[in-house]
């Protein structure tokens, strides 16, 4: 006889390895898969099945989750196989997540689960049985329990966090095998700017240049622009543009328009503009400096086209011209230029810079620094942060629409570094879910990472690539119908609907001592910005703080 065992995990912690057996501190006999949630969220559990000798083919069976008060359909209910893949940094790591019916059990298998809760589902707790199948036969059982708090969040759509996590086409047409921009090319990237959206990305991320960030990932970004130069006069073909745009606005992605870029070196040079010359029937590539002759000539008509476009479409007001990690003097030209050519266009900077210029860049995204505490630098206080940092600093100064540029968002970012709090791959998870967490305690109107799916040759057993931390470069997987979600990329969601209830509760806060317990859930939460050696158990004690505010959210 086999003996098999559904053992509960905790989710903000890698699960061991395939061929491992589950080191546990504690009984395991009897301790339920838990989970706390509000109504309208997806959250995650862990379980770990253990089997004493190698199996080829088990599943988990869920039943409905059933309170005294309604239930929890199985439906809702969603296993994912956790894989593994090497680095040079840790070895095999645990992280993307495999649908499958049936998988192996050698020594264990980790099973990550997801609920969704519904909506209309009354607050309670809610009891279910998940059970091991092997062979038809249900060798192992567990019990499910979730706690739902009597709060709804916003639908994905409506979160307030701003999400800017960048995708880059090309890499899905390699993956795929498709020509860039053709109708197979927006086909499969489908599936991807839909994962995007239901992780509450806000803004569509739109190359509009001669490869954007030059050389840097394994596949150039593509121009969505086709710049045409009929002897003096330019001409422009949007249309690529357009069913991008539109392709992100059907999936629910509409809030900003994100557009890369017109300056991808200096000030002086390694500026390239891609062109098809009409007249020789060639394309061609011109390296300008910001400024000359020819980038005037050039930039100049492609801004006067595209805010015409832009206007025509609907979609002005939204769009921004968006630089990374640009230096001053080349930042200063550039929004002199926008300025003169095209100020009713947004400016969007992702990096540092001096703070005399953050009143001319709408869209701000800095690269900050972490205490042990949690965030070193809050957002700046002349920009639009949002309400519930004043309650961590009622000292502050409040930020006034006359202070702050019209569309202003601030954010922050992690990329190469630090590192800790980051995404790796060999990133402790709990960081993942800390992010979110600490755009809250800084003031920050959400996040921002480089890079969505920038996969290498094969991620799967090569995830490297270059001189970046293995990781770096994507949070997702590609797969035979879309992509494949990771464990870093399930939690930063959650982290995200942890904002998202942090300012449910903090509009609801009425007495000093109310202010203290919404106080110690950031600092709990924040604190100890090394995975390391953090406790994921503060991540829950802070919501459990923030829950009871929450859900007097339509009681006064």
């Amino acid at each position: 006889m086999h003996d098999f065992s559904i053992i509960a995990w905790q989710p903000l912690v890698r699960p061991p390895l395939p061929g491992h057996m589950p080191v546990v501190h504690g009984p395991v006999e009897g301790v339920p898969l838990k989970g706390l949630a509000c109504r309208n969220q997806k959250i995650s559990l862990m379980a770990v099945v253990t089997a004493s000798k190698p199996v080829s083919a088990a599943r988990l069976v869920f039943s409905d989750l059933a309170s005294d008060k309604g239930r929890i359909p199985a439906s809702a209910v969603k296993a994912r196989l956790v894989g593994v893949v090497p680095t040079p940094e840790a070895g095999l790591v645990c992280d993307p997540l495999y649908e499958v019916e049936e998988f192996p059990i050698d020594k264990c298998a980790a099973v990550h689960v997801s609920i969704r809760i519904p909506q209309r589902v009354k607050a309670g707790k809610y009891q279910g049985i998940v059970a091991l199948a092997v062979d038809g036969d249900d060798v192992a059982t567990n019990t499910i329990e979730i706690e739902v708090a009597d709060i709804d969040l916003p639908s994905v759509h409506d979160w307030t966090f701003f999400l800017n996590v960048w995708m880059n086409p090309a890499a899905v047409a390699r993956w795929y095998g498709v020509e860039i921009w053709s109708d197979e090319h927006f086909c499969v990237l489908r599936p991807y700017v839909e994962d995007l959206a239901s992780h509450g990305q806000k803004t569509v991320v739109a190359p509009i240049c001669y490869r954007p960030w030059g050389n840097q990932t394994r596949d150039p970004y593509p121009n969505l622009v086709r710049w045409i130069k009929c002897g003096e006069k330019w001409e422009f073909d949007f249309s690529a543009f357009d069913r991008y745009v539109e392709l992100h606005h059907s999936c629910g992605i509409d809030r900003a328009i994100h557009c890369y870029t017109m300056v991808q070196g200096d000030k002086s040079g390694g500026n390239t503009i891609e062109f098809y010359d009409a007249h020789s029937g060639s394309t061609r590539l011109v390296e300008t400096a910001v400024g000359d002759e020819f980038y005037t000539e050039a930039w100049g008509a492609f801004l006067e086209s595209f805010v015409e476009h832009l206007s025509e479409r609907g979609w002005l007001e939204k769009t921004y011209v968006a630089f990374d990690e640009r230096d001053r003097e080349t930042m200063e030209a550039a929004i002199d230029f926008l300025e003169r050519y095209a100020p009713q266009l947004g400016i969007s900077l992702a990096g540092n810079i001096d703070a005399d210029l953050y009143q001319r860049i709408h869209d701000l995204s800095l690269h900050i620094a972490f205490g042990e505490k949690g965030v070193a630098e809050v957002a700046p206080s002349d920009r639009s942060v949002i309400g519930s940092a004043r309650l961590l600093d009622p000292r502050g100064p409040c930020p006034s629409s006359t202070q702050c540029p019209s569309r202003t968002i601030t954010t922050y970012y992690v990329c190469c570094g630090p590192d800790h709090p980051n995404t790796f791959l060999f990133s402790p998870l709990v960081e993942s879910r800390m992010l979110p967490w600490l755009a809250l305690q800084g003031g920050y109107d959400g996040f921002l990472r480089w890079s969505y799916n920038d996969w290498p040759d094969d991620p799967y057993t090569h995830p490297e690539w270059g001189l970046w931390p293995t990781g770096d470069t994507f949070f997702v997987y590609p797969g035979d119908k879309g992509p494949i979600s990771s464990l870093r990329w399930e939690q930063l969601l959650e982290g995200i609907a942890d904002y998202e209830l942090a300012l449910l509760a903090s509009a609801n806060i009425r007495t000093p001592e109310e202010i203290v317990d919404y106080e110690q859930a950031i600092t709990l939460a924040c604190r100890d910005v090394d995975g390391r050696i953090k406790s994921p158990g503060d991540i829950e004690l802070a919501r459990r703080l923030l829950i009871p505010l929450a859900e007097r959210q339509d009681k006064f």
